[in-house]
This record gives structure tokens, C-alpha cells and sequence, in this order.
């Protein structure tokens, strides 16, 4: 039995396809349409995941859709009253993330099921399953987590209405047991001070996480007096501190924030000290609101297995915190916790709870995306006319040019779901040198220079170089460890300003092609560790060979491994 789940007129539109329970493909519409964080209907990515199977979509039958725009009209008609006059901004903000407009958006979300009638000229509208966005993500998560049972927490901007969620998930059955509903939201949250910095909302809050790392406890007390946890495990924003909730994007933030904080930083404005503690305050509250949600619902289940997802979950710093301050003896965390992972919720509870079908699959990795032949590679290498050979050991060859301090595109195998490049279209350079970040940065990334790069390393040798909380693997570039302090002069390209580190803990099974790779690396230098970064320039991370020839064309690259091919940019 196929499903096929769809995220789409929010952000991050995507297509995820199971097969009797499991994940077959998931491919997000931007890594095609090369749109980033793209709203758009995903035609692209769903056409893709039909064609990679090789089914129509006549042999899907079931489609799944990762919200509910009828709740979220019925559910929201409270907060627009309760905030009116000044709600009606709200009808002409922006929404989700994008240019969409509510009733614009909720309009293309009720007919999603006319958008796949179009695409492929079926003779009728096909029925399509609306499932709660939260109860999406916790689907992405618990059922494939490999528990029986477990508390799963999901936290982000918002749902239907929505924004953190409590769960208990038994073999196939997910119930709800609380839930914070919008204006306190700690994406939110997190995402009005991330405007307030200068960046983008929903979309540049690691850039804030980074930034965290600068600040001292200046503003602490007052973001502090921002969210407040309530007795009962909950939390509440003081609201006297924010616009969104009664005009939307227009106004993230109010005069009252400003006369604390200081002034918004202008986009094109220098960074100061004040911008890296309102940082510093922004990541210490979110941390202890965290741990405070986790605790709480590990004492009303008083189960040991926990389940985190939501865009929220992407903050790191935030997971370490609560896996060394929490109860619960296991965590998994989705990895794909964004909305992309929210496509693939849909079609598991459905299968799972609406259709009553046993748990049946582990997450085991994110390689869910196309994959390309040396045929269909060197296709491309000729047609772009670039210099290249076939190499008879591609890791051992790229490693070489690694401890030459080159800059390497590695293009192998399926593409990475969800937002890290994990090994598969990562961008490698040595860690050994602190120079390489600030010379990655200006030739290929040109990104902020307090952003740090994150370390590859062999799974059993990451105890070597990385004090990880509680000794868990991070297999997805999830979770915060620590640089051993008499390792941080040996890597420092990749110990961050607080000597911590974004650990990519590589497995030889998942993926021995990058673990084999880091393994020749080590043979020359004697470190096991490479950095890792999305392998991209401001752009979606590359999808097929004709975009990582392009990419590596107009950037600084010295290197691009691609399949069995090494390309140079020497004639």
C-alpha cells in the first residue's frame, strides 16, 4: 500500500512516499525548483518520488495533507476576537512563512486535492486525508522511533493553533494529552527576535543559535521576564513584549521590547556586543523553557523514552540541555523536525492510527532522496565541458586533496532529507587549521563569521575528541558536544567560540562510502574528523549533478568529488 504525504503553502513543501509503513522516498519541492524554503505546491518533488518508484499516481491509495485549514479557521476565531480590533491586521499579514496571505493560503490548503487533479488530469478530485500539524509531527517521530511507548514533545511557530504539543504514543496509537496554543508560541518566540536581529523569521534562527555563543547574561533577567513557565509545566508569553499576535509578520516586536532591548538591528548594519547577548538571553531561555516542558511531561507520563520533533528541535543547544537535564533514559529526535518532516507524519499516522497498521520501521537515516548512476553523472561532465577523470578510489583520491586544504564538493549517493547535509552533498575541508573557516566562508559560503562549521567524525572514535551529553551518538548533526579541551587546538576550524561543537557522528553501515572517506583522512593526518558543511551557496543544497556542476563552477571550489569522478578546475 502506497501513501503519499504533502507539506505545501506554509514552507518547506515536500513530498514523502511509504510503502506498507515505509519510507520509500522524501524530497523537499525546493531541492528541485531551487527556491529555497520554497511554499509552492511540491509538483516537482511529488512527480519525482512517483517516477524513482516507479509507479503513477493511480497506485497511491492513500494522499495525506499535513494540516487541517478547517480547524484552524474554527480554532482561531477566539484569538481574533479576543484581540480584536486589532486582529483584523492579521487578514493581511503574511502567512506561514511566505508572501501567502491567511485567506489566500487556507484557500490552497482546503483544494490540495484539485492541485494533484490537475497535475496528472484525473478524471476526478482524489480524496485526501487532513491531518493535524501536530500530531504530524509527532507521527514523523514516535512511529519510527522504534519505541512501544514514549512521551513525545513537538514544538514550533504553530499548527492549525497549535504551538507545543504533548503526546503519549503507544505501539500504533498517538493521544494528545496537552497543548500551548498561539500567541504563546516559542517558535514564535524565537523567531520575532530573530527579525528583531536583522534575519530572516523561520528561517535564520540558527544564524541567532550561532550567534549565542558571543553574548554574556547582559539581557538574560528581561527574556526572562518574556516567557514565563507556569507551576503546572506550561509556559505563557508576556505578550507586552511582542506585535505578531495582533499584526502578523508586520510586527514581530513592540515599542516595549525596544525600550528594554535597544534598537532593531537594520540587515545591513555591522554586528555589535548588545545583538550577541540579546542572543545569549534569546538561547538561555529556550534552553530552561525546554528542559521545563520535558521535565514536566516526563512527570505526567512517567515513561523513559522520549520523542522530540518540531521545528523547535533543530535548536541543538537546546536538545543538549535537555538530554543531560532531563529524566528520560532514551530520546530520539527527528531529524527532519521542519515542516519536510511534517509531509511524512501525515502519511504514518494515517496509516498507523487511521488505518490501525502495526508499527513496522526504524529510522535508521535521512538518505531518502534521488540518486544518480556515473552514467548519468559523466553525462553531465561532458556536457559542461569540465576537467575530470574516473578515480579508482574516490575517498583515498578526495581525502589527498582534503589534507591539502582544498575545498572539496562530495557528491555521492541519495540526497539528504531535511535541512543537514549529512555526507552525501556536504561540502569537506580539513578541520586542522583555524583559518579554513574564515576561508571556507569568504570563497564559498560567504556566510556570518560567527556561524561555525560542524565535524564528521568516525562514530567509535567521536569519545576521542567530543565529550557528547550522556555519551549519545549524533548521527544527524542534531545534537551539541563539547571539544575535549586538549583537542580544540587540534581541530579548531570546528570548536565554536563556547568550545562546543555541532557533532556529525558518522556510522561505516549508514554510510560507508563518507565514513571511508574520513577513515583516509585519518591516515594521513591522524585525525578522523573533517568538517562538514551543506554543500550549496545560498541556495538550496544541490540536488542533482547539473546543479553541483553549476554550484562548483561559479564558486571558489578547488575540488568536486562526484560518484567516482574527481573534477578540477585546472585545463
Amino acid at each position: 500500500m502506497y501513501i503519499l504525504g504533502l507539506t505545501s503553502f506554509a514552507h518547506e513543501a515536500t513530498c514523502a512516499l511509504i510503502k506498507d509503513g515505509q519510507l520509500k522516498f522524501l524530497i523537499e519541492e525546493e531541492r528541485l525548483n531551487r527556491e529555497k524554503h520554497t511554499w509552492k505546491y511540491p509538483a516537482n518533488a511529488i512527480r519525482e518520488c512517483l517516477k524513482r518508484e516507479g509507479i503513477t499516481i493511480n497506485d497511491v491509495a492513500h494522499i495525506t495533507f499535513f494540516w487541517v485549514p478547517k480547524k484552524e479557521i474554527v480554532d482561531n476565531l477566539a484569538h481574533f476576537l479576543k484581540y480584536f480590533p486589532a486582529s483584523l491586521n492579521l487578514l493581511a499579514a503574511k502567512s506561514g512563512g511566505n508572501e501567502l496571505k491567511f485567506l489566500e493560503r487556507v484557500r490552497l490548503m482546503s483544494s490540495i486535492g484539485r492541485s494533484i487533479q490537475q497535475q496528472f488530469d484525473l478524471p476526478h478530485t482524489p480524496q485526501v486525508h487532513f491531518v493535524e500539524h501536530h500530531l504530524c509531527h509527532a507521527a514523523s517521530a514516535f512511529f519510527v522511533s522504534g519505541f512501544r511507548e514514549a512521551a513525545i514533545l513537538t514544538a514550533d511557530g504553530r499548527g492549525e493553533s497549535a504551538s507545543t504539543v504533548m503526546c503519549v504514543g503507544r505501539e500504533n496509537h498517538i493521544e494528545k494529552i496537552r497543548e500551548i496554543k498561539v500567541p504563546h508560541s516559542l517558535g514564535h518566540f524565537y523567531a520575532a527576535i530573530t527579525e528583531y536581529l536583522g534575519f530572516k523569521p523561520f528561517f535564520d534562527e540558527w544564524k541567532v543559535m550561532g550567534m549565542s555563543a558571543y553574548g554574556k547574561d547582559t539581557f538574560v533577567k528581561i527574556f526572562e521576564d518574556m516567557i514565563l513557565l507556569n507551576e503546572d509545566g506550561g509556559y505563557h508569553l508576556n505578550l507586552k513584549y511582542f506585535g505578531f499576535h495582533t499584526h502578523g509578520q508586520a510586527r514581530w516586536v513592540s515599542d516595549y521590547l525596544i525600550e528594554k532591548l535597544g534598537p532593531k538591528r537594520e540587515r545591513t548594519r555591522e554586528y555589535d556586543q548588545r545583538h550577541f547577548d540579546v542572543a545569549f538571553g534569546l538561547q538561555r531561555v529556550i534552553e530552561k523553557t525546554g528542559v521545563h516542558l520535558c521535565r514536566a511531561l516526563h512527570q505526567t507520563t512517567k515513561l523513559s523514552n522520549l520523542c522530540l520533533t518540531g521545528g523547535v528541535v533543530l535548536n541543538c543547544l537546546m536538545n543538549k540541555k535537555i538530554i543531560e537535564s532531563t529524566p528520560f533514559k532514551d530520546v530520539f529526535i527527528q531529524p527532519i523536525a521542519n515542516d519536510a518532516g511534517a509531509a511524512l507524519g501525515s502519511a504514518l499516522y494515517h496509516y498507523h492510527q487511521n488505518l490501525k497498521r502495526p508499527q513496522s520501521s526504524v529510522f535508521e537515516h535521512v538518505y531518502h532522496g534521488p540518486q544518480f548512476s556515473d552514467e548519468d553523472i559523466e553525462n553531465v561532465l561532458r556536457a559542461k565541458g569540465v576537467h575530470y577523470y574516473k578515480s579508482e578510489n574516490v575517498a583515498r583520491d578526495t581525502a589527498r586533496h582534503i589534507a591539502d586544504e582544498k575545498i572539496v564538493g562530495w557528491f555521492q549517493g541519495r540526497m539528504e532529507a531535511g535541512p543537514r547535509a549529512l555526507g552525501n552533498r556536504s561540502i569537506v575541508v580539513s578541520p586542522l587549521h583555524a583559518g579554513m573557516k574564515d576561508r571556507l566562508n569568504a570563497r564559498v559560503k560567504k556566510r556570518e563569521h560567527f556561524r561555525p562549521f560542524a565535524p564528521s567524525v568516525q562514530e567509535e572514535r567521536a569519545k576521542e575528541f567530543f565529550r557528547m551529553p550522556r555519551d549519545f551518538k549524533s548521527p544527524y548533526m542534531i545534537l551539541v558536544g563539547e571539544v575535549l579541551e586538549e583537542k580544540r587546538s587540534v581541530i579548531p576550524a570546528v570548536t565554536h567560540a563556547d568550545g562546543t561543537a555541532r557533532v556529525h557522528t558518522v556510522s561505516k553501515k549508514v554510510n560507508p562510502r563518507y565514513w571511508e572517506l574520513i577513515d583516509e583522512f585519518a591516515k594521513i593526518t591522524g585525525v578522523p574528523v573533517i568538517i562538514n558543511t551543506s554543500f550549496n551557496e545560498n541556495e538550496p543544497i544541490v540536488c542533482t549533478p547539473k546543479d553541483a556542476v553549476e554550484c562548483f563552477l561559479r564558486t571558489e571550489f578547488d575540488v568536486l568529488a562526484i560518484g567516482n569522478f574527481l573534477v578540477t578546475k585546472e585545463g
